[in-house]
């Protein structure tokens, strides 16, 4: 049985605000409810990494599906996010997965946990040398059929089947 590192205590990590931000197209991020949004990003160091990060969760039934979890899996759900994405910003992450049929022309990738949290985001390129990754997406397994429908292209069959 392997350990949840969603459980485990994150090192000290560290937010600072910046002036970046990023501009997301609707081309790229379909389920956009306007043509584009500007993110604004954050700084974070978490030991040795560090990368900008912002979150454009958008579109009501994204919206809909992170705010169904609970305070405490919602928690569990970044404690996730920010333990994994600073060795994934460096390259990779063997705890990151790669979503199949996503519906942007970029990739979007995820992780998940045994208790069912799913968290999804993407990967922009660099700024001033840092790995800009935002949020898109998170929920809990129950909600995740609901936030497939946006972001994946498959049919209610296949999702049933990856479930």
């Amino acid at each position: 049985m392997g350990v949840d590192l969603a459980e485990m205590p994150t090192k000290l990590r560290e937010v600072e605000r910046t002036d970046f931000e990023i501009r997301l197209y609707k081309n790229d991020m379909p389920w956009l409810p306007e043509d584009q949004r500007d993110v604004h990003l954050v700084r974070m160091k978490l030991g040795k990494g560090e990368f900008l990060f912002g979150s454009a969760v958008k579109s009501k039934t994204l919206v809909t599906a992170a705010e169904q979890m609970d305070r405490q899996k919602s928690e569990k759900a970044n404690r996730m996010l920010y333990s994994h994405l600073p060795q994934f910003a460096e390259g990779f992450n063997p705890n990151v997965y790669m979503l199949k049929n996503a519906v942007s022309r970029m990739p979007i990738f995820y992780l998940k946990n045994g208790t069912g949290e799913r968290v999804y985001f993407m990967r922009f390129g660099k700024i001033d040398n840092m790995p800009v990754i935002v949020k898109i997406a998170a929920c809990n397994k129950a909600q995740e059929p609901k936030v497939m429908g946006v972001i994946a292209d498959e049919s209610r069959g296949e999702r049933r089947m990856r479930m």
